[in-house]
């Protein structure tokens, strides 16, 4: 996965996506269809290609893609593996939800 331009994965439905995220975590942009419920993400983070889950969405990531330069395809590499490390690892995850159940335990909290 390391070695790859990127991983693409367009898919008609995925819970969550587990090997996007593993591409991420190598560094490699994810092109994916909006049916990978961690479309967002990958989106708001610059990690990769979202489209629809059809011929024209998938033609449409993929030379998206193709017509990035390569700076802004090193910069989305960075960003797979930011988005990763911001959204995915689960120490992060598991430090927030302590967090908010620290903040909901608090009196008055659930006014």
């Amino acid at each position: 996965m390391r070695a790859a331009e990127a991983f693409i994965l367009p898919s008609h439905s995925e819970n969550f996506g587990i090997v996007v995220a593993e591409a991420m975590a190598c560094g490699t942009p994810v092109l994916i269809s909006d049916k990978v419920n961690i479309w967002r993400e990958i989106e708001a983070g610059g990690a990769g290609i979202v489209g629809n889950d059809d011929l024209e969405g998938t033609t449409s990531i993929l030379e998206k893609w193709l017509d990035l330069p390569a700076d802004e395809r090193r910069a989305m590499k960075t960003a797979a593996q930011g988005a990763f490390r911001d959204k995915f690892v689960i120490s992060t995850n598991a430090k927030e939800l302590l967090d908010l159940i620290s903040a909901a335990s608090r009196p008055g909290s659930f006014g």
